[in-house]
């Protein structure tokens, strides 16, 4: 029986790196990834230069704990991801993360309407600031499930490595594209203008997601489960659920 779980995993592994291109659920989140960070990447910068306009030390100051804050906060989401993403499923979750960043952008909007064109007052100030807790939440949701839902995409081909370099690589890509783009909406449109456009755009990367990716984790999906186990299926399920997963196969 071991042996014939061997071949059944040997057969199921990618024979090259090229075939894992033909996964149309890989591919699918790929896109989402790169126009996620599209959106998302230049919204923190904008949000530091709005506090810092007219408001000299105190401005700066804002702007850094527009950091302190979205990382607290980040830290706390991701903690939450890492225990109830192995029972309540990787889309959901998901979801909180990607919804964030376009109701974030839409306070944004409405807070800077409300501002004018003035630096506003201390309290407008910290309105401001607090957007960086939805920040928080997008970024530690992110940087935990896209690893998660990249193991289970890559689950049993041998190339999780590859796909998750890919995944990395269209962030990268995506938030550099997200760095001009933003400044110049910015320079050209205004700050709140921007932040709209970038409403926009975050809500396309959430919805392809709601409406085009399949829940991956392998317990909860449609599709047999893989009979590879990984760390992260280990680590969710323990050592119990470990072994009752390669029964499975």
């Amino acid at each position: 029986q071991q042996q014939q779980q061997q071949q059944q995993q040997q057969q199921m592994k990618a024979d090259t790196p090229l075939q894992v291109l033909r996964d149309p659920t890989l591919l699918t989140f790929l896109l989402i990834v790169f126009l996620f960070h599209t959106a998302n990447g230049t919204v923190l910068p904008l949000v530091m230069q709005s506090l810092a306009i007219g408001n000299g030390g105190t401005g700066m100051l804002m702007s850094g704990l527009c950091i302190i804050v979205a990382q607290i906060f980040m830290v706390m989401s991701a903690k939450i991801c890492g225990d109830y993403s192995g029972i309540h499923g990787r889309k959901t979750l998901f979801l909180t993360g990607f919804f964030a960043v376009p109701i974030r952008c839409l306070i944004l909007v409405g807070l800077l309407h409300l501002r004018g064109d003035g630096s506003g007052s201390f309290l407008m100030q910290l309105a401001i600031l607090s957007t960086q807790i939805l920040d928080g939440v997008g970024a530690g949701v992110f940087g935990t499930m896209y690893i998660l839902v990249t193991s289970d995409i890559s689950g049993g081909s041998g190339r999780f490595s590859l796909t998750l370099g890919m995944t990395t690589a269209a962030m990268s890509i995506g938030g550099t594209v997200s760095g001009y783009l933003g400044q110049a909406l910015a320079q050209d449109l205004g700050y709140r203008e921007a932040f709209f456009i970038l409403m926009i755009m975050a809500l396309i990367p959430a919805f392809l997601y709601l409406l085009c990716m399949p829940e991956t984790l392998p317990s909860m999906s449609k599709q047999e489960p893989n009979p590879i186990i990984t760390m992260t299926s280990i680590k969710e399920e323990g050592a119990a659920g470990a072994t009752e997963y390669v029964g499975m196969s």
